[in-house]
């Protein structure tokens, strides 16, 4: 399959003399850096190329700086004598990972998508023993079949069906892919939800104030990571007491309550914090939002000092609003709006975590100790 390529230069590795590969690398200054750096390596000035040692070692440290460069090996069987090679990639993979990448950014897909479905990718191609352009439909469902070996969540196996579904069929538009793909049952688990002293005791464990009101909104009004970071102060609408979440998951646009308490811990935030475009600005810039792994980061140290031994995530939190509201008698359509859920189904999770019912159900092993009294 023909492809336009925007590949400037190329690393190429060949079969040496006895003990030696010979690698060929473009005066690119950060490539011949990188090369410098394998141990035993030396220019042969007579060919102009660098010679190796035919060493796992050696090996290992040049595809672990060239993983990301287009790179072609003579010799097929030097992936069987050395695996870490399967991490390079070949001009036409390299090619074909970044059309991947242009083709979610112009379907706008959300960026975690963006993230996650390039990794599925490189983590297929480093099991392969061929290079893409041979890979078959068998190929792709005995990786599918591994990913289930190895016991990955069923999440994480549609995820990687979704994201190697659109690499062939779309991207790649191969034929013969469309009607490939199993996809696993999905595990039904419930969530895990704090309880309100829980949340109470982990907002209160938070030092720094930014990261207290982000994970305070979070709480407060059901927020995903995404949108928290996402959030400008045009958003924050005091009088109405709503949050305007745009463009979130779906593309959607919608509302969710601004809580008093939260407010005013914003006030007192934005009191002290540099404000232009976003709401929780990146320490890169103003312009920039915060990574959403430094909420991640404070929530994990919070949970630690507040003592709790839940396997709980950031996004707990939204479980737990949601929950919450549920006990607190709000009605299961406001909930489904507020969290913007495109389906009733998946808010009515909630119904099987709330304990408002249960609480009210006696065990017969009390009634049985209530008789012997």
């Amino acid at each position: 399959m023909e492809k336009r390529s925007k590949i400037i230069g190329k690393i190429g590795i060949e079969d040496g003399a006895e003990a030696t590969l010979t690698v060929f690398v473009p005066r690119i200054p950060q490539w011949v850096e990188w090369i410098r750096r394998v141990p035993g390596r030396r220019w042969d000035a007579v060919r102009r190329c660098w010679v190796i040692p035919r060493t796992q070692e050696a090996v290992s440290v040049l595809c672990h700086y060239f993983c990301e460069v287009p790179a072609s090996v003579a010799d097929s069987y030097l992936y069987t004598e050395f695996p870490a090679m399967r991490a390079l990639k070949t001009p036409y993979e390299f090619d074909s990972l970044r059309q991947l990448n242009e083709w979610m950014k112009q379907k706008g897909y959300q960026p975690g998508t963006q993230r996650a479905y390039p990794g599925h990718a490189k983590r297929f191609l480093k099991q392969q023993s061929q290079c893409l352009s041979r890979v078959t439909v068998s190929d792709v469902q005995q990786y599918i079949l591994l990913l289930v070996h190895e016991e990955r969540t069923s999440i994480y196996i549609n995820q990687a069906i979704s994201a190697l579904r659109f690499w062939f069929c779309e991207v790649e538009q191969r034929s013969g892919f469309a009607r490939a793909w199993v996809r696993p049952k999905r595990q039904k688990k419930l969530p895990t939800v704090l309880t309100a002293s829980e949340v109470k005791r982990l907002l209160e464990a938070v030092p720094n104030i930014k990261h207290r009101t982000i994970l305070t909104v979070i709480y407060s009004a059901g927020l995903r990571i995404g949108e928290v970071v996402a959030l400008r102060r045009s958003d924050i609408d005091p009088e109405r007491k709503v949050i305007h979440i745009r463009q979130g998951k779906g593309k959607k646009d919608r509302y969710t309550v601004l809580s008093d308490a939260a407010y005013r811990l914003l006030q007192q935030y934005m009191r002290l914090t540099d404000i232009d475009q976003y709401l929780f600005p990146s320490g890169e810039g103003l312009h920039k939002p915060l990574h959403v792994r430094s909420i991640q980061f404070a929530f994990e140290r919070a949970k630690r000092l507040a003592a709790i031994r839940k396997p709980a995530t950031v996004h707990t939190l939204r479980h737990s609003f949601a929950t919450h509201l549920l006990e607190g008698g709000t009605d299961l359509r406001y909930i489904q709006e507020l969290l913007g859920h495109a389906s009733p189904k998946t808010t009515e999770i909630y119904t099987h975590v709330s304990i408002k019912d249960i609480r009210r159900i006696k065990s017969p092993l009390d009634r049985l100790m209530d008789m012997e009294e």
